[in-house]
């Protein structure tokens, strides 16, 4: 019998408006709540350098993600933190075993979403407002939901875990 999938939330934006740096600051928040956490990195474009020094999905790793997967339209890659040597049966339920999953990108999906805005990079919107769960931004703004700061990753991520119903999802 198959699990349901884990909760997610995909975190989008345009390119160097923070999206990676909020991903970031939610898998180390939630890590530190003890949930097991995973990231999506998706590359429309098909040019994803995968977990190299600095690279999203090597940041992803870095900030404590359980389970890493890069996208391209032709590539998928996955990095999975073990604790111990897995059978192939462990491996199967391995795929499964995280409590949320943050993916950096896809906007163009239906799925529910956190907009990051930043004044340099432009603040026109590119979600759907139903669509729009949460926005995070270094002004204050007005798009029909809620408007958090960077510096305010926690409150969002407690936000983000009413929304998602994330169980035990309080901080230690």
């Amino acid at each position: 019998m198959r699990r349901a999938p884990p909760p997610w939330i995909c975190i989008v934006g345009r390119s160097g408006a923070g999206k990676t740096t909020v991903l970031e600051g939610l898998v180390r928040i939630f890590r530190g709540w003890g949930l097991r956490v995973g990231t999506i990195k998706h590359d429309p474009h098909g040019g994803m350098e995968w977990d190299r020094v600095g690279k999203d999905t090597w940041r992803h790793r870095e900030a404590g993600a359980d389970l890493v997967i890069g996208v391209t339209p032709r590539w998928l890659w996955i990095s999975r933190r073990l604790e111990r040597p897995l059978t192939l049966h462990d491996l199967v339920q391995e795929l499964q075993g995280v409590d949320v999953i943050l993916v950096e990108g896809f906007h163009t999906e239906a799925a529910p979403k956190v907009e990051v805005m930043r004044s340099e990079t432009g603040l026109e919107p590119v979600t759907q407002p139903g669509e729009r769960w949460a926005i995070v931004s270094d002004v204050p703004l007005e798009l029909g939901a809620p408007c958090f700061r960077f510096g305010e990753l926690e409150e969002l991520a407690r936000f983000l875990a009413r929304r998602l119903g994330l169980p035990g999802a309080t901080p230690r």
